[in-house]
């Protein structure tokens, strides 16, 4: 009994952990899906496909696991195993397109801490009722490394998935450019527009445009264009520098979450 006290335990203290990790917390406000090499019309698909079932997976498995303490100890593993088979047709649907988003990762470790507190609840009672060496503690033991089994196959799927989400989100990302809308719109008027969007700084061309620019006596009207070019371009500039901030951040979070599960995994061997 001490064994199996111990694993379930364990398995309890360490999803507890996983579950309130504040990187699960902060996925929330940020949509993480698969790769892009799947077409958008199948992230939609899938994501639609995924969204709906949550709600009826949470209720097929509060009804596998509501059952009372009460019966003969055969019934209890038996129930235990039905329980156990939900979760585990579940978990493999979560990963069934190579990805376990928050959503499922909540609905996944939720439902292993209520199963782990039932376990443990049927370990009480059978400490009561049977000897240690009896059959019912050996099929708990194995259920319990069954689940455990289960949940190393659907992090591993997972792990790679996060990793892979966030090298894509990190070439999507550029290198931030820091520069004020001063100096943005600044470089606009000096014929430096190239230069201040990130390219290449080429001082001679823009002394010849503003030469030309006073010897002309164009300088009222290209000065003017260049302001407007400069104040609409710098809130594109940003867009663009919150999006790739944005791209960085999935990535972080992307691999917190591999890091999470890894550490479950470290922490609860099969």
């Amino acid at each position: 009994m001490g064994f199996l006290k111990s694993a379930i335990n364990q398995v309890g203290r360490d999803m507890g952990r996983v579950v309130s990790n504040q990187v699960f917390k902060d996925a929330h406000s940020i949509p993480i899906r698969r790769a892009r090499s799947r077409s958008s019309s199948n992230q939609r698909a899938n994501t639609q496909r995924r969204a709906a079932p949550i709600q009826e997976v949470k209720t097929e498995f509060d009804k596998s696991i509501s059952f009372k303490t009460g019966y003969r100890p055969s019934t209890l593993i038996s129930k235990l195993g039905g329980a156990f088979t939900v979760i585990k047709n579940e978990a493999k649907a979560f990963v069934e397109d190579g990805y376990l988003d928050t959503q499922e990762s909540d609905q996944l470790f939720t439902m292993l801490k209520e199963f782990n507190d039932k376990i443990s609840d049927v370990e009480d009672v059978l400490s009561f009722s049977v000897d240690e060496s009896a059959k019912e503690y050996k099929q708990l033991e194995k259920i319990v490394i069954a689940t455990k089994e289960v949940f190393h196959e659907v992090l591993e799927v997972s792990i790679k998935a996060c990793e892979a989400r966030a090298d894509e989100m990190e070439a999507m990302a550029k290198e931030p450019q820091t520069i004020s809308q001063g100096r943005y719109i600044g470089l606009h008027l000096i014929w430096m527009s190239r230069y201040a969007k990130g390219g290449e700084k080429n001082t001679a061309k823009a002394v010849i445009a503003n030469i030309l620019d006073i010897l002309t006596c164009t300088w009222p009207i290209t000065r003017l264009v260049l302001l407007i070019k400069g104040l609409t371009g710098y809130a594109a500039y940003q867009r663009e520098q919150d999006q790739a901030a944005n791209y960085r951040r999935i990535a972080e979070l992307e691999r917190q979450r591999a890091e999470a599960y890894r550490k479950f995994m470290a922490d609860n061997p099969v």
